[in-house]
């Protein structure tokens, strides 16, 4: 499923379209990396993420991706912190692809982790159909996050601003990792889905993803159905310079849902 957007076709005149952060955005920068402790590796390289959760994203879950044999073409094992109490070893924490099933009994594919509800380590709330899909071979592979938020609507971590970038990727050291924030309750920030640049004095979409950012490349967690009310859009300042290099600003109402 595609991640929640809107379009605009709008004329520019130059383009350094831009936000500041809002003021009661948690520093992802300083969120706690310490892992008391992890299982015995097969792998040589095991690859790591994390996960934030609350309003101030001050609760964390490590997931690491490893593998089943040393020689494995894949990562087709996870290690995850369900509890978020930073020992990877707990029951129930290493998860193998190909080995769990659906909720209708049907075997999931073994580049994907079923992973059921996920327990909220800010609110206790119950997230079903969290999963994590690895696509990509074991040198380096893409990450997506995914679960149905309050069992309400999709949300999913891991995306990018253009395309070519590819979706998240886990990095070999904690000290790298990237953080997605998984929180779907309001206030919604913004990131430019796929957007380029826009052309001088041209006419140009202009897209948006709505979820919340998160640290280190290709991290943005966004809705990935419809979940603002009818009749609600998404009004977006454009900040510009024009000609005489004066600051000027664009105000678009952005309506189109994509």
């Amino acid at each position: 499923m595609r991640a929640f957007a809107f379009a605009v076709p709008l004329a520019a005149l130059a383009l350094c379209p831009g936000a500041a952060p809002a003021a009661d955005l948690p520093d992802l920068s300083r969120v706690d990396r310490a892992l008391k402790k992890e299982p015995a590796y097969a792998c040589k390289k095991p690859l790591y993420g994390l996960a934030v959760f609350g309003p101030k994203a001050d609760k964390k879950m490590w997931l690491v991706l490893d593998k089943s044999k040393p020689d494995a073409p894949t990562y087709d094992v996870l290690h995850i912190d369900r509890n978020g109490d930073g020992d990877l070893t707990g029951p129930g924490e290493r998860v193998k692809a190909g080995a769990d099933k659906s909720g209708s009994g049907e075997i999931i594919e073994s580049n994907k982790f079923a992973l059921g509800d996920l327990t909220d380590p800010a609110t206790g709330v119950k997230h079903p159909d969290f999963t994590v899909k690895v696509q990509g071979d074991g040198a380096g592979p893409t990450v997506m996050l995914s679960l149905r938020w309050r069992g309400q609507f999709k949300f999913g971590g891991g995306y990018p601003e253009e395309a070519e970038a590819g979706y998240m990727r886990f990095t070999a050291r904690p000290a790298d990792a990237p953080v997605v924030w998984l929180d779907g309750d309001a206030p919604f920030r913004f990131q430019r889905w796929y957007g380029g640049k826009l052309p001088v004095g041209g006419s140009e979409d202009f897209k948006v993803f709505l979820g919340q950012p998160g640290r280190g490349p290709n991290s943005f967690c966004a809705a990935q159905e419809h979940i603002l009310p009818a009749g609600e859009w998404v009004r977006a300042t454009l900040l510009y310079k024009d000609g005489m290099g004066k600051e000027q600003r664009l105000v678009c109402e952005l309506r189109e849902r994509c």
